[in-house]
């Protein structure tokens, strides 16, 4: 009985697993889908193309600078090292402001003697 029960259960969560498992690989596949346009128009230097990549996919260019990664370097690396100009231009400006960088300067206030 012990085995039937145990032979029900396993047959009752692979059941649900897979489902789960072919929603991950359909993720994946977008996912992987957009990060080769994004890395393709990068490396064309096609800004126009970039720029419709990223809002067909619902990107913006702050997110894109932020998290997309190309053959292993950032995405203004990878526009950097395939001399894309026009690409780099148009993402320097989201490249240059980091909220995340904090920078403290210490303020010492002059002797009054």
């Amino acid at each position: 009985m012990k085995t039937v029960l145990f032979f029900v259960a396993s047959l009752a969560s692979a059941s649900i697993a897979l489902p789960a498992a072919a929603q991950t690989q359909l993720i994946d596949s977008y996912t992987y889908a957009t990060l080769v346009q994004v890395c393709t128009n990068a490396a064309k230097d096609d800004h126009v193309g970039l720029h419709k990549t990223l809002r067909e996919y619902r990107l913006s260019r702050k997110k894109a600078v932020q998290k997309v990664v190309c053959n292993g370097s950032s995405l203004m690396d990878f526009a950097k090292e395939n001399q894309a100009v026009k690409v780099t231009a148009m993402l320097k400006p989201y490249a240059d402001h980091n909220p995340s960088k904090v920078t403290v300067y210490d303020v010492v206030a002059a002797a009054a003697n």
